[in-house]
């Protein structure tokens, strides 16, 4: 019996090779005797070998990432059996027997021809957006669009009379906030996995300031139809929290080698953190006594008998009332 080591490698193709007495080594550099074309894998990786006995073992030679059994992360010698699956880097390698039985051949008959070619099926939202992030004009078109949607928020969001220049310095702000925030981001990367990621990491920023800017409109949207929804606020918090742990997990996908899992558990820590933090903040802000009522201000451009309204007679009914009670107050 011999042992064929299989290596699947990231687009889909796989390599097999004997292994006879002597070790492989598994790395990206040539020397190796399994060469994989991964970045999350060191130059000289791994050994796969036998020991005194004839019991098979790989032994992470140092590498930054070490090697994955049964999703835990080892470094140092770790035993396989036939069969049984390693991960380097981001390359899988299965240990086969070659005498392995395989199923039969499959009859080769002649395909019917199709009656009609088959209808294209539709890319779902998650799929657009993956296939716009991966190309680099996708990128960028999102950036730039994450920019004039922002500029046209500031100009039209604002009640306030301002002008171009106190616009386009807005603009140029919020431009080097992203492009600091994407270039952390890149560094680490570089350190983690090698590689920068730098338009990406940008590119993933500008998306969720799109959405943030879509749940500051609707948010405001709904104040103004419905001032009295006191979930509403609730609401854009929760959601905030959502977006930013996705924020973090989407940015960790690219510069760390975490499962899907840790990395939605760090950004839901992160958010968590920051949202505390916040509040913490907002409790210890001295929130003086006034007898001023604070109304809300928001004003939307629609119809009047669009607008939820009160009429004369029930505004004196809730003001009697409240004057009732408030005489009631004021005789104890």
């Amino acid at each position: 019996m011999a042992v064929i080591v299989e290596v699947c490698h990231a687009n889909g193709t796989r390599t097999r090779h004997e292994l006879d007495g002597q070790p492989l080594t598994i790395g990206r550099a040539l020397a190796n005797d399994l060469v994989i074309d991964d970045p999350y894998a060191d130059a000289r990786h791994a050994r796969i070998a036998r020991d005194e006995n004839g019991a098979l073992f790989i032994e992470d030679l140092g590498s930054v990432n070490g090697v994955v059994t049964n999703n835990a992360r080892q470094h140092g010698v770790v035993a396989l059996a036939i069969g049984g699956e390693v991960r380097v880097g981001r390359t899988t390698i299965r240990l086969r027997d070659s005498d392995e039985t395989l199923a039969p051949a499959l009859v080769d008959e002649p395909a019917p021809a199709p009656a009609r070619a088959p209808e294209p099926v539709p890319l779902r939202r998650s799929d657009v957006l993956g296939r716009l992030l991966g190309t680099t004009r996708g990128r960028l078109a999102i950036i730039g669009a994450t920019l004039a949607a922002f500029g046209f928020y500031t100009w039209f969001g604002s009640s306030a009379r301002s002008s171009a220049n106190d616009v386009t310095s807005t603009m140029m702000g919020f431009a080097m906030f992203i492009t600091l925030w994407a270039a952390i981001w890149a560094v680490a990367s570089r350190i983690v996995v090698h590689r920068s990621h730098f338009v990406s990491h940008l590119a993933i920023a500008a998306t969720f300031t799109l959405a943030a800017l879509g749940l500051t409109v609707s948010a405001d949207w709904l104040s103004f139809f419905f001032p009295d929804f006191f979930l509403g606020s609730t609401l854009s918090v929760l959601i905030s929290l959502g977006l930013f742990a996705a924020l973090i997990a989407w940015h960790l996908s690219l510069s760390s080698t975490m499962p899907r899992r840790r990395q939605w558990r760090v950004g839901l820590i992160v958010a968590g953190t920051v949202l505390a933090i916040g509040g913490l903040a907002a409790l210890t802000e001295e929130d003086s006594f006034s007898d001023v009522p604070k109304f809300s201000n928001v004003v939307k451009p629609v119809a009047a008998e669009w607008v939820p309204t009160s009429s004369i007679a029930e505004f004196d009914d809730v003001m009697k009332k409240l004057k009732t009670e408030v005489d009631g107050m004021a005789t104890k």
